[in-house]
């Protein structure tokens, strides 16, 4: 059963009152969420499991902000002592002991997303998927701001969008990426919702898929009849999500002729289709970022611009434009005919195996390996084998795909596979694999973090995937040049 942490909570009802907030991390949402807190008169505590020293990024964000920190093992009891309020940031376990004591004690536990959603007067367009999130929400971002609303961006990506709530008008646009952790606990939906995809990530967290797949379905859950769900027609679990809701549903798709969404025609072109008009926003291949999944993403774009109006030349050139986002599919440098590619943000499976779609036409050395998440490793080994030319194993992951891959080559084709102990090695390893016209891939299929609640750092030696690939941009650029745009 899902969790819903949204009690009626007015603004003013901070005032004065003592907040504890669980979880520091990085620092992004907290600071954010703190500093509106502050703003409002209360008196706020900030906990977390882990030592000051592995949380100096945190710490700098929150900068002269007169909170107090509880940090360390014992965090959690000396937080929960008197709080009138309890926050919990997107990656805590809802269903943590921390949390469940602050409930059986009839503490109000919040969330961020869930208060900016209740105190929000602009419209929401909230973009989810397993992947697909940062690209099409960009994307969005650049296609509404042709229009002339002021459009503000934020959630799972930019900073946290509560420290701007009081300034945000009826008039205003907001455009958030939700992540699953911030779905679970949300009661509310946007008026417009994009779904990207619906696959299998983060049974770590959630346990099982089922629990994965209900806690996305809360974008479209408690959509109303003048709403709209951007869904993925390609997609069956997607489309399911609908089952109930009462909004009005949009689809993209690659295969379809949805009458009313948009598609990928015969000729290869990316069509509107609105009403009884039929508009063509650009070719496929026009398109600066490379797979056939970004000519979904772009169709999920176009469908929320026709939504608010904009028009569908205007949106062929952003469209065109677009040269993606970093360590999306990022081609980083080229060097001896390799070109080196940043796709960090592929933590998931079937991340990855669209990475290797997106370089059909090129032999790919691929680096893979990190936090495992729960996935399963069985079909992306069996497409590695039949497509890569090597392979290289990262992190806490790197013993389960090598046993993966060694299962999908019994009796068939064998790639060289190679272990590294550290990403530079993995890098090394890779340009000695590499032959010209090859592309070596960083697409690792797996997270890279820390876990937020104990604060262990489990096998990987990052703390995002972010961090992953600089380091990674970093490694290869000291040898190959960029390419330029």
């Amino acid at each position: 059963m899902t969790l819903l942490f949204d009690p009626e909570v007015r603004a003013d009802e901070f005032a004065g009152s003592r907040v504890t907030i669980i979880g520091l991390g990085k620092g992004r949402t907290t600071a954010g969420l703190a500093r509106f807190l502050v703003r409002k008169g209360a008196h706020v505590t900030i906990a977390d499991p882990k030592p000051r020293e592995e949380l100096a990024e945190g710490v700098a964000r929150l900068g002269d902000l007169p909170v107090e920190l509880k940090l360390g093992p014992s965090s959690d009891d000396e937080a929960l002592a008197d709080p009138d309020f309890v926050f919990v940031i997107p990656g805590i376990r809802p269903r943590s002991p921390t949390i469940l004591r602050a409930l059986e004690q009839s503490v109000p536990v919040l969330t961020e997303m869930a208060l900016f959603f209740r105190l929000c007067p602009a419209t929401i367009v909230g973009i989810t998927g397993t992947k697909g999130k940062t690209t099409t929400t960009t994307l969005i971002e650049r296609v509404l701001a042709l229009g002339p609303r002021p459009v503000l961006v934020g959630g799972n990506i930019g900073h946290a969008v509560i420290q701007e709530v009081d300034r945000l008008t009826r008039n205003d646009i907001v455009v958030l990426e939700l992540s699953s952790f911030q779905l679970e606990t949300l009661g509310h939906s946007p008026h417009v919702a994009v779904v990207t995809n619906v696959l299998e990530d983060h049974l770590d967290h959630h346990g099982t898929r089922d629990a994965y797949v209900a806690a996305k379905r809360n974008i479209v859950a408690w959509q109303g009849p003048r709403d709209i769900a951007v869904l993925n027609f390609d997609d069956p679990t997607t489309v399911a999500l609908h089952t109930g809701a009462a909004s009005e549903v949009r689809g993209f798709s690659l295969v379809l002729r949805p009458k009313r969404g948009a598609y990928l025609d015969d000729r290869g072109q990316l069509v509107l289709a609105s009403r009884e008009r039929r508009d063509v926003l650009c070719a496929a291949n026009e398109l600066r970022v490379p797979g056939r999944h970004n000519v979904a993403n772009a169709l999920a774009a176009a469908i929320v611009g026709d939504a608010f109006d904009i028009p569908a030349d205007r949106m062929g050139v952003v469209l065109r434009e677009f040269e993606g986002v970093p360590r999306r599919l990022e081609t980083v440098a080229e060097k001896d005919g390799v070109r080196w590619v940043n796709d960090s943000a592929s933590t998931t499976p079937a991340a990855t195996i669209a990475a290797l779609d997106a370089f059909a036409d090129r032999p790919a050395v691929v680096i893979l390996g990190g936090v495992a998440k729960g996935a399963d490793f069985g079909q992306l080994a069996r497409e590695v084998t039949l497509r890569a030319r090597a392979a290289v194993l990262i992190g806490q992951a790197a013993d389960e795909i090598g046993s993966a891959l060694d299962a999908a080559a019994a009796g068939g084709r064998r790639i060289p596979v190679r272990q590294a102990g550290s990403l530079a090695d993995a890098v090394s390893y890779a340009r000695d694999l590499a032959r010209p016209g090859d592309v070596v891939l960083l697409s690792p299929a797996c997270a890279a973090r820390t876990d937020l609640v104990t604060g262990e750092v489990r096998g990987d030696q990052f703390s995002s995937a972010d961090e992953r690939g600089e380091r990674f941009t970093a490694l290869v650029r000291a040898f190959a040049e960029p390419v330029a745009s």
